[in-house]
């Protein structure tokens, strides 16, 4: 990892509460702390803080209150499963207009990318925790070796995000070629100079620090808002599943449902055929399934990491394309998530151009059941094991719609892994997450099923291929003139 004098962040962000303050260069976080961190109890502390509970980019201010700057959000106006309208699109930031129409472009230098910030802030503070917990004043050395193992298999996670936002797609023959991101391991508000690693050698750190990780952390957790085993073995295998490596994710994923027995929080498919009921709002079915439990409480998360969308659907922004919507069979439950009517009035609003995905309007990015089976799946079918790719994807089936319809026909391996593949369009639809299968599929020639056209008032915008890769925000090559941009 090659250094220069230069910045990576400009935003003034603050995670740690009232365990610090003031701001400097770096991560514009200078650790004049109030209190000073010592004691095992002080690095634990830091994993409570909510802020980290949520994809999201704050500035605290110390004896004030938090101003949400944004969300990491673009993936939502990336994902070619939606459509919008200038009418409704321009209610968004220009950013994000501009994001919808995978414009080379996306922020202007006043930008505070939420995209870039979120996940280096977040990151800041696991480096806090695993470069100086070993050093705390009290505590066994089992303790301090498990949120060491936390730290570092989060800042992997955080990594991860962001060479899925500001990387070309992983692509064995050019991956140690391609500019990755700056690899960030120290907390140092005054360090400066961090270039780009390739996009192999990122890779390659995510996947050190989550296996020399793993053993040390817990089989339990005291909520899903911490991350244990499963979680890390599940973002392992996510690693390896967006590297397109299909046999190493199989492993890992194996490993992730495996430890499930020892994970202690509920942890079970909710089966909509009976939920949902519960979950929409009788005579209000524009709101969507607004019922659906807080993702801190669904026994569907493994590990949390919220993305709210409620700034999305509040303003009517995107719609399902209507081939997408036509995934759906009339006993699909996850229908109901959908609704063509408006939720800013929160009465009928018939008209809008297509159906939204009203409710709930945040989501769990982490790792999660459905994810973990469906990944479980297109491995399996991508590997040869068609009997066990059926078994998953209908494990997953049963719970979203009925018995009968949930039946996977599917016979060969081709088969199984489009139908796969088809189900993450469906369970996914209108959260954003479909951006991260457009990456994974674009090398693959087989089976890349992205629809490369937005549409927006007569006009069609295509993706191209380099846009898979979001450009670094001005504001950060400011502070950084020698760190390349992506083309």
């Amino acid at each position: 990892m090659h250094m220069k004098r230069n910045t990576i962040l400009p935003a003034c962000l603050l995670l740690c509460g009232m365990l610090f303050s003031g701001c400097q260069k770096f991560l514009d976080i200078e650790p004049k702390g109030l209190d000073v961190i010592t004691r095992i109890d002080h690095y634990n502390g830091l994993f409570n803080n909510t802020n980290l509970y949520t994809f999201i980019n704050v500035r605290n201010v110390p004896g004030g209150f938090a101003a949400i700057l944004g969300y990491p959000g673009a993936p939502l106006l990336m994902s070619d499963d939606v459509f919008s309208m200038g009418t409704y699109l321009s209610s968004q930031p220009l950013f994000y207009q501009n994001a919808y129409q995978w414009k080379d472009d996306l922020f202007q230098e006043e930008d505070e990318s939420s995209e870039w910030g979120t996940f280096y802030a977040q990151n800041y503070i696991y480096n806090v925790v695993a470069n100086g917990v070993m050093d705390a004043t009290d505590g066994s050395l089992q303790k301090k070796r498990e949120l060491l193992a936390e730290a570092r298999a989060n800042r992997a996670y955080m990594h991860l995000m962001l060479v899925n936002y500001f990387a070309l797609p992983y692509a064995p023959a050019t991956a140690a070629t391609d500019a990755g991101i700056p690899i960030v391991v120290t907390a140092d508000a005054g360090a400066s100079g961090y270039t780009r690693s390739s996009v192999k050698e990122v890779y390659d750190f995510i996947i050190r620090e989550l296996n020399e990780s793993i053993p040390d952390l817990p089989a339990q957790t005291v909520n899903r808002a911490r991350l244990a085993k499963t979680g890390a073995y599940h973002i392992l295998g996510l690693a390896y599943f967006w590297m397109g490596d299909y046999t190493n994710a199989l492993a890992q994923l194996n490993n992730a449902r495996n430890s499930i027995p020892g994970f202690t929080l509920p942890l079970s498919l909710y089966n909509y055929n009976t939920s949902m009921a519960g979950w929409v709002t009788t005579g209000q079915p524009w709101l969507g399934a607004n019922r659906y439990p807080a993702q801190t409480l669904s026994n569907e998360n493994i590990y949390l990491k919220q993305m709210s969308i409620n700034w999305a659907t509040a303003r009517n922004t995107v719609y399902l394309k209507p081939a997408v919507h036509a995934l759906y069979t009339a006993n699909d439950q996850r229908r109901r998530f959908f609704f063509n009517n408006s939720t800013t009035n929160a009465i009928p609003a018939p008209g809008l151009p297509g159906q939204q995905r009203n409710g709930p309007t945040t989501l769990n990015w982490g790792p999660n059941l459905a994810d973990l089976y469906l990944m479980l799946a297109e491995c399996k079918a991508r590997t040869g094991d068609v009997a066990g790719a059926r078994a998953d994807l209908e494990l997953l089936r049963k719970s979203r719609m009925s018995a009968v319809e949930a039946t996977v026909t599917a016979t060969d391996q081709d088969a199984m892994v489009r139908a796969v593949l088809d189900e993450r369009m469906r369970e996914f639809a209108g959260t954003g997450l479909r951006w991260f299968d457009m990456r994974r599929l674009a090398n693959d020639a087989k089976y890349n099923n992205t629809d490369p056209v937005h549409s927006l008032d007569g006009v069609d915008y295509k993706l191209k291929p380099e846009r898979l890769a979001m450009r670094i925000p001005p504001a950060i090559l400011k502070l950084n003139p020698g760190m390349a941009d992506n083309r």
